[in-house]
């Protein structure tokens, strides 16, 4: 992508959406020319940047440091493993061994960062060991990604029994992760996981749609839906006219075009909000404003695009309301028999129930919006 682009959509980022972050990722960020100059100027404007990276590059004498100096808030480092497992999973020999002298360059150099751990079968016995490499390199924070939904399975490629964990699998082991975390003050946050998959106090560490508008290093949603669209994620091209999710019986508006009228003259770019909106309509929440319009997305987003299930199980839990249930993906190869009736409590509207309890880090720069 051309610089002057890059800053043009950074510059909406902090103007119209009055952000004060953004995640810079790729592809790799790290190999990007003007990468430093893109940083600085995220920090000059107010919106401090973060790097998403495999940190391959920042094992580089003096590297990490001209990121420090150039003004990024942290590093969120890919940990896909330890030693030996880390290289299978992307692919490439001697990985491993240059994202440990990165991470110890960060660490000396005074550099923030955390870990994207990606729970893929491989990966899945070595997660406690992820979460020791966290408490002894300093990360303060830990994601543990079960699968992005936000692709379809064939963006992600062929998912299988091969390179799927059940969830049965990934529960005993990301308990003792969770616990380690814990026990070192290390912030965890658990995507994408049905939340009958661990027990009642590690519920606050796990994130599915409805919980992800709360999550304070997750996106906001009106920008993450303007930065999506294709305009804005091909190297060339316009900008696409900004958006803003609106209150009151209206969902998203365009220089103050209603979304209907945007589909009509473009389809497909938005039915998916379009979608949310006719949803809205018929909903009745105690959620109100924004927070709902942002619950009622999740909702459709999650039944909608990634087809999530509520099998048998589902029906008979309290926590059905704020969970999505089962991936469509993972429900057709291991079907629904994992699932388990949360019943301790009684049934749940609030999607901060559990994680509301969760302590957070939350940088000064954001305190405004997320306190």
């Amino acid at each position: 992508m051309d610089l002057e682009k890059a800053k043009a959509i950074c510059r909406t980022l902090q103007d119209f959406y009055g952000n004060t972050s953004v995640d810079i990722q790729g592809g790799e960020p790290t190999i990007y020319g003007d990468i430093l100059e893109l940083v600085r100027f995220c920090r000059e404007i107010g919106l401090y940047p973060t790097l998403i990276t495999n940190g391959l590059v920042l094992a580089k004498a003096g590297v990490v440091e001209r990121y420090r100096d150039a003004g990024l808030r942290d590093f969120l480092v890919s940990v896909h493993g330890v030693g030996p497992m880390h290289d299978e999973v992307v692919g490439v020999a001697g990985a491993y061994e240059k994202v440990v002298v990165a991470l110890e360059r960060m660490a000396e150099a005074g550099a923030p960062f955390r870990f994207n751990c990606t729970m893929s079968k491989p990966v899945v016995p070595a997660l406690a060991d992820v979460a020791r490499e966290a408490a002894r390199f300093g990360a303060y924070a830990v994601n543990y990604i079960a699968f992005n939904p936000y692709f379809t399975a064939e963006d992600c490629g062929t998912r299988s029994q091969d390179n799927v964990p059940r969830y049965s699998e990934v529960r005993p082991r990301l308990r003792e992760a969770l616990e380690i975390l814990e026990a070192a003050g290390i912030e965890t946050n658990v995507r994408y996981l049905p939340l009958c998959m661990t027990e009642a106090p590690r519920r606050k560490n796990f994130y599915n749609y409805q919980q992800l508008s709360y999550d304070t290093h997750e996106w906001d949603l009106q920008s993450w839906l303007w930065t999506m669209m294709q305009s804005q994620m091909m190297k060339n091209g316009a900008l696409t006219p900004t958006i803003k999710i609106g209150v009151g019986g209206r969902w998203i508006y365009l220089h103050d075009k209603p979304v209907a009228r945007l589909c009509e003259r473009r389809p497909g770019l938005m039915n998916l909000a379009f979608s949310a909106h006719r949803a809205a309509a018929r909903a009745h929440e105690s959620i109100t404003g924004i927070e709902g319009l942002y619950r009622r997305e999740a909702r459709v987003r999650a039944a909608k695009q990634c087809r999530y299930r509520q099998g048998e199980a589902c029906g008979r839990c309290s926590a059905r309301g704020i969970c999505d249930g089962f991936h469509g993906d993972y429900a057709s190869i291991f079907g629904m028999d994992e699932a388990q009736s949360i019943t301790d409590v009684a049934a749940i509207n609030d999607p901060t129930f559990y994680i509301r309890e969760q302590e957070k880090t939350v940088e000064a720069e954001d305190a405004g919006w997320a306190m």
